[in-house]
């Protein structure tokens, strides 16, 4: 991307996202906390998780047992609503064989949790709006929603840099306002974003490889099409401010359980229900190899691939070293030799630093020393 942006194909990469955190002096206004007419049991369990009520009263429904755990799941209300994924927990207790209530448990919040959470929301719709043009493609938005959660969130450790904060970094108000998160907190937040522009999304839970841990993504409609996003993932850590990954963006399911780039991760199972997605189309896109934001409000998604495309080697690395910024090598696919060769043919006597994945590419150059 930074060649790209020192070539003045995008004048705005600079004032990108305007800063790394969220500000709440936002235009939009957004309400996430409205209560359901009661019309079913699913309105009727919402509306107690909404109001964080101790216990919802199912006894006018007369439910079985069978037909209450086969029928309805607390989780899946959480996923589809994750402005309220402060539940952590709940019971359904039963008279007779017929349900009579359901306990419900919570994770403590702030009491302006939701005020700051609305604030937050609208803060980022507007954001986002800033990164597209009036005709922008639904592809072009998933991306800058990615984008914006990448660059104003950062993976929640507990003190020992190492261990993931599970206890405060697992909502969409980790991710939004507190800047820290884990997967669940990522994937609540994509959610929460994804459906305010009236896209047809879900957070998905699985597991990664190669150890077989807990995880959570999203998949998203695009186009009539479902692709799996995983913003978790795409955030670099240690985190790198200004900087976002797009390696598990609008992937099929063949690509989302492969290794990306060279990385040791993948994702290795998830829920048998989750859509199926098929199409590649994404698989391979421009971005994977772009770790800066990307602004579509110049260029649309076609013509920054048919941009990169045109970019040669010769222009990346002489717009890099007369700027004395990294240059972005990845889509070359050189090894630190084959790349030698090439900079000396530029820069017979350059001195330099570069970058390289897990298969020996190298992905970045720079600290350039004539």
């Amino acid at each position: 991307m930074k060649a790209l942006s020192m070539l003045c194909l995008v004048a705005v990469m600079g004032t990108l996202f305007g800063c790394s955190r969220v500000e709440v002096n936002n235009e939009t206004k957004v309400s996430l906390f409205e209560p359901r007419a009661v019309g079913g049991i699913d309105d009727t369990l919402y509306n107690a998780i909404l109001d964080r009520e101790d216990f919802c009263d199912l006894s006018e429904f007369q439910l079985t047992e069978a037909e209450f755990t086969d029928g309805y799941d607390l989780w899946k209300i959480i996923d589809d609503n994750p402005a309220i994924d402060y539940l952590t927990n709940y019971r359904w207790h039963s008279t007779n064989g017929i349900i009579t209530k359901v306990t419900l448990e919570y994770k403590n919040i702030p009491a302006d949790y939701r005020t700051r959470l609305e604030q937050a929301v609208g803060a980022a719709i507007d954001s986002i709006k800033k990164q597209l043009q009036d005709d922008y493609l639904q592809s072009e938005l998933v991306c800058a929603i990615s984008d914006y959660i990448v660059v104003n969130c950062q993976y929640a450790y507990k003190a020992d840099g190492v261990t993931p904060d599970n206890e405060s970094g697992s909502l969409a108000y980790s991710a939004l306002v507190q800047n820290r998160a884990i997967c669940d907190g990522y994937a609540s937040a994509f959610s929460l974003i994804a459906s305010q522009f009236e896209f047809e999304v879900k957070k998905i839970s699985g597991k990664s490889g190669p150890n077989n841990g807990s995880h959570a993504w999203n998949m998203v409609k695009v186009d009539g099409i479902w692709y799996h996003v995983d913003t978790t993932w795409n955030d670099p850590t240690p985190d790198r401010p200004m900087q976002a990954g797009h390696d598990y963006l609008l992937l099929s399911d063949k690509a989302i359980a492969s290794q990306r780039n060279g990385s040791q991760q993948y994702h290795a199972s998830w829920d048998v229900n989750a859509p199926i997605a098929n199409d590649t189309h994404y698989d391979d896109a421009f971005w994977i190899f772009e770790d800066e934001p990307i602004s579509f409000n110049t260029l649309h998604f076609d013509e920054w691939e048919r941009t990169i495309a045109q970019t040669t080697f010769e222009d990346i690395i002489t717009t890099a070293v007369e700027s004395n910024e990294d240059a972005n090598v990845a889509r070359f696919g050189y090894s630190k030799d084959e790349l030698a060769a090439e900079i000396k043919k530029l820069y017979p006597n350059i001195g330099y630093t570069y970058t390289m994945n897990a298969n020996d590419v190298v992905i970045k150059v720079g600290s350039w020393k004539k």
